[in-house]
Order: structure tokens, then sequence, then C-alpha cells
């Protein structure tokens, strides 16, 4: 670790921590220690964690109390892990539909307002506490640390850019906190040769230990490599977030930076869910903030996974219907963590689309700026043709008028005058034989 690394994680957010009453150091202390617990300690907290939050729910959120007493279900009834998987799934459509009667009549935390991407086509607007932000982001970078890198060491994102003019104190806010953890973000939301040579340039004279980003952009910032030889020095790892990440293009990303990759899993509505340690194998789950199952725990095959937010008590999510498939691998891995993994992800197939002008879109980018349109319910992007995008879109009302000029703005900013990109309203989207649906669909 070095010596900035040290002073911020000691002193400098320890002092935050105090000033601003927020709990992230806490955290983060614990999952440090309570990784290399056995299997059986981490289902023993979780338990308890789960028992406490359910109290809570049966005692002061209107949804839940409504939706289990539909289902015959009391709080007494819930006695071992066999009796938690009767209580009923919480769908997306719920958190949209129900959102206000999902939250605590009983929680002294300030909610903030949030929204997902919306990868799996349907946008979700949502409301989290401090204390479970705390908590999410110290199971982040104890994920991130898995790779040999910690808060405060020199990191790159291949990232996206926030929709829309911001204040400018959101805007000092975000660029403090860069600085004070040595973060340098790069907006990749529109790819060509001369957003890379930018990009390559000041890698070069930045230095980063680490390299974080949507996996479409890291293939795409190694495609670049690899075509005009160019490298990247000192980079000790790279982590794929958002997007499936196939043996193929880790080969791919690792050849060209250099350094390994480490898969992870996420959502906005809860952060970070797991990511691979050292071992590479698998993804292991933030199992002290997360409770993740699959609806078929028995099945050979990769079924729905459910969710629930063990410390979210402002709006609970309890076995929440994340919208992909998987499986998951409760036996030890050889690094001597106790925490279970997941084994495998289906789901996010984000096509990258393509402007005239020879630019990449990477699929992230219509989930990024769809969240912010609260008009659209489902959608669907799909290239025509080079010069032809269209969103079909499930709408809950026709967009306002500053719902249009910030979809208007936006689309032109990242794809550029020359691609034509249409909104065709629909009654619904075509899910794939799998169940889920395809959210953007580029030129085949």
């Amino acid at each position: 670790m070095s010596a900035y690394s040290y002073i911020l994680e000691n002193w400098l957010l320890r002092l935050h921590n105090v000033v601003r009453n927020r709990n992230y150091v806490e955290y983060r202390r614990f999952l440090d220690k309570s990784q290399w617990w056995s299997a059986d300690e981490l289902c023993a907290f979780q338990w308890r964690e789960a028992i406490a939050l359910l109290r809570h729910v049966f005692d002061s959120v209107p949804h839940y109390q409504e939706k289990y007493k539909k289902a015959g279900i009391r709080l007494e009834d819930i006695r071992s892990w066999e009796d938690w998987r009767l209580l009923p799934a919480l769908t997306r459509q719920e958190v949209n539909q129900k959102r206000e009667a999902l939250c605590s009549r009983n929680c002294s935390e300030k909610l903030s307002p949030h929204a997902t991407g919306g990868s799996s086509g349907v946008p979700t607007r949502f409301y989290r506490t401090e204390r479970s932000y705390d908590w999410r982001s110290a199971a982040t970078q104890r994920v991130y640390s898995w790779t040999g890198c910690v808060l405060g060491e020199r990191s790159a994102y291949l990232w996206g850019a926030p929709v829309g003019k911001l204040p400018l104190w959101k805007v000092l806010k975000s660029k403090t906190h860069e600085m004070i953890q040595r973060q340098l973000i790069f907006n990749t939301f529109s790819q060509d040769d001369d957003c890379w040579i930018r990009i390559c340039e000041r890698l070069r004279k930045y230095k980063p230990r680490l390299i974080v980003g949507y996996v479409s952009s890291l293939h795409e910032f190694a495609r670049f490599l690899k075509r005009t030889r160019r490298e990247v020095s000192g980079v000790r790892a790279v982590i794929a977030a958002a997007e499936p990440l196939y043996e193929a293009v880790r080969q791919e990303i690792e050849e060209a930076i250099g350094a390994g990759v480490f898969n992870t899993y996420g959502a906005r509505e809860l952060m970070s869910i797991g990511g691979e340690c050292e071992r590479h194998d698998g993804m292991h789950i933030n199992s002290e903030n997360l409770l993740v199952e699959t609806a078929e725990p028995d099945a050979e095959e990769p079924s729905e996974i459910l969710v629930t937010d063990l410390h979210n008590y402002g709006m609970p999510f309890i076995r929440y219907t994340i919208g992909d498939l998987g499986t998951l691998d409760a036996s030890p891995c050889s690094c001597g963590r106790g925490l279970p993994r997941i084994k495998a992800i289906e789901g996010r197939v984000l096509d990258a689309l393509r402007s005239p002008d020879g630019r990449i879109i990477p699929g992230e980018f219509f989930p990024h700026l769809l969240k912010d349109i609260p008009e659209i319910v489902q959608y669907q992007v799909r290239q025509n043709s080079l010069d032809a995008i269209v969103i079909s879109a499930v709408l809950s009302a026709p967009l306002s008028a500053t719902s249009k000029a910030l979809l208007d703005r936006e689309v032109k900013k990242v794809c550029g005058v020359d691609l034509n990109v249409a909104l065709n309203p629909v009654s619904e989207i075509p899910r794939l034989r799998s169940g889920k649906r395809r959210v953007t669909v580029g030129l085949s």
C-alpha cells in the first residue's frame, strides 16, 4: 500500500466518516475480516441480517405487508432458509408501480432517489439510504482490492458520462471525489481512433495501476492498441464491468494491456454483487451485504437470480428478480475465502452500435441515457442501417418537451448529427426464447 493510500484509508476517510456521520470505514474493515470466515459463519450472519430486515418489513413497509398477507405468510412462519424461499419474489414492475408503498414508514434515514440504466430493457427507479450506500461502497472496494490495487492508487475508468447538464456544485463535487481518490474518468460512449489516441496520451502521463471499464470499451481499446501497436505501461490489473466477459475477449484485453482481467457483477439498484479474486474461479458474492439466490437452486441449468439487499431499510429489496439468469457455486474457493461464488451469468447482451463517421457506440450508452427519461417504461434499441437507429418504447405518457430535448441533445452528442435516431411508441417489447429482452440490437 502506498503512503497516499494509507493516509486516505486511515485518516481522510475516517475524518469524513466522523464529520458526516457515515460508516464506510467501519464496514470496510469488517468486510476485510469477514471474507475469511467459514461458509457456515457467513451463512449465520446472513440469517441474522435477513430476519432483522424481515421484522422491519412486516412492521413498516405497506407493500410487503399486503403482499405477504395475500400469500398467507406470517413473520413467525419464516424459521429456515426453506421457509425464506416461500416469500414471493419482488419484480421490477412492482418497484416502479409501488415505489412509495415499498418505502418504510419507520426509517429515520434520508431516502435518496436513483434510477437503473435499464440494461434489461426496463428502467427501474428506487430509493436508497446512506447506510446502505456505505455498505455498497465498502463491498465494491473490497472486490476491487482483490486485484492487488487499493483505494488511492492511480486508476483510470473507460466509463460513461453523466446525462444532461449538471449543476456546478455537482460537477465540483465529482471532480473533488475523483481527485482525492486519484481517479481519471474517460467518457467512452463515443469511440473512434481520435478518442483512443487522446486516452493513450493521458494514460502515458498518468501511469495508472488499475484500469476499470465496460467490457465493450475495454475490448475496443485493446483492439486499438493491438492494431496501432501501442502500449500502456505500469498497469497492474483491469476490472471488467457491466457486460458479459467472454474468455476470448478476456484474452485479447490481457494481451493488449499486459495485465490480468478481473470480472465483476453488479447492478445500480444494489451496486457490487460480486467479483473475481486472484484465482479467477467464479465471482465471490458480497454475501455480508446481499443474499443471492436462484429461483431453482437445485437445477443444473441457469435460472433466475434473486437478490436481497440486507441493509437498505428505507426501500427494502427482498428476493428481487434482477433480470439475469445464472448458476451459483457453494464449494470452497482455493483462495480460502468463505464467500459463495457465482459460477456463470447469462444476460445483459448489449450489441455495440455504429455511426456513419466510423464511431463505435457501446450498448451501455442507451440504458445510461434512457433511465433519465421517466416516460419510458420498456425499450429496445435497434440499428437498421448505418445511418438509422429506432428506439421502440413502451411509454407511460407522451414524452415531455424536457425529455425530448434531453434525448435529442445526448444522442447527437454521442452519435453525431448524421445518425438518425427515431422513437417508435409500441405496446410491448418482444422477448427472446429465454424470456429475456434483447436491449440493443446492432447491425448483423
